[in-house]
């Protein structure tokens, strides 16, 4: 199985498994949404779950082996994963890998154990419980990840959650980087990203504001975010516009560095440093091939 490249995931769009529409999503996309991810947790009622389960199994059988868009699947539970992964291999292979809801040091060992029958399957851990909000157990949950054995393509970030978890909501016009998570972000990336692992930036679920949504993906994209969670098509083309113009912008200067033999220069109004912003300029040339 290949392992989709993080520049390839854009907007991510999440649909709940219950939508009627399930099958069509699957095998054709919705909008422009270069990602799906089918939702079986938090968008799904308890009482749902058996029928959900059921009817997923089955548009995963019968859905296109071949499609443009990159179909994740965020199981509710290890024992629910275990289900969809001995439903055979072709209900495995029409997913690009698996979401891995609320995942933590003290969660990872069940997840580990019921990936170990695809263990080739592509994942995206989602740091999105109380342990982000201490150093230690950050620490400790970067610890459990580095010991998954299944390849990571990113970690998403849970911001509906950990507000959740400190009995907030977002309010009108607020960005994420308005509220009290904004330190949790600080402390994921400065933790999360020197280890290696990309991150996607978490969901505006402000629907019904554009303008709230464009100021935040501004700020997700000086945070280093190229990929970002999307709960509306309207949301889509917003988040992919930013995302493309930001990376021509970037790319222009990540070519004029890597181009110059100069240690440090000015271009376009900006001191490029050889030394310092060399990892920069990789980062985004990878990103621009994908």
């Amino acid at each position: 199985m290949t392992t989709p490249r993080y520049g390839a995931l854009g907007a991510s769009l999440y649909v709940p498994a219950t939508h009627k529409h399930l099958g069509t999503i699957l095998a054709e996309g919705c909008a422009s949404a270069r990602s799906i991810i089918v939702c079986t947790e938090d968008a799904v009622a308890a009482e749902e779950v058996e029928w959900c389960l059921h009817r997923l199994m089955k548009e995963l059988r019968e859905t296109p082996a071949s499609v443009p868009h990159l179909r994740f699947l965020r199981p509710r539970s290890p024992a629910l994963l275990r289900e969809v992964l001995q439903g055979g291999e072709r209900t495995v292979a029409a997913l690009d890998g698996v979401v891995l809801p609320k995942f933590d040091h003290l969660s990872a060992p069940e997840w580990a154990d019921t990936l170990a029958l695809a263990p080739d399957l592509p994942i995206m851990p989602t740091l999105e419980t109380a342990m982000m909000f201490q150093e230690t157990t950050a620490l400790q949950t970067l610890a459990a990840l580095q010991h998954m054995t299944n390849p990571v393509i990113a970690l998403r970030i849970g911001a509906n959650d950990l507000l959740g978890a400190l009995g907030l909501k977002r309010q009108p016009g607020q960005t994420i980087y308005d509220t009290p998570l904004r330190s949790t972000l600080e402390r994921i990336i400065t933790l999360f990203r020197p280890a290696g692992y990309e991150l996607s930036a978490p969901v505006c679920d402000l629907i019904g504001e554009p303008e709230t949504l464009a100021r935040e993906i501004v700020q997700d994209i000086a945070w280093g975010f190229y990929a970002k969670t999307c709960v509306h098509p309207t949301q889509i083309d917003v988040i992919e516009a930013h995302l493309s113009q930001a990376l021509a912008r970037q790319h222009t200067l990540a070519v004029a560095l890597m181009q110059s033999d100069q240690a440090v220069f000015k271009h376009d109004g900006q001191m490029l440093e050889q030394t310092c912003h060399q990892a920069w300029a990789s980062r985004v040339n990878g990103l621009v091939a994908t």
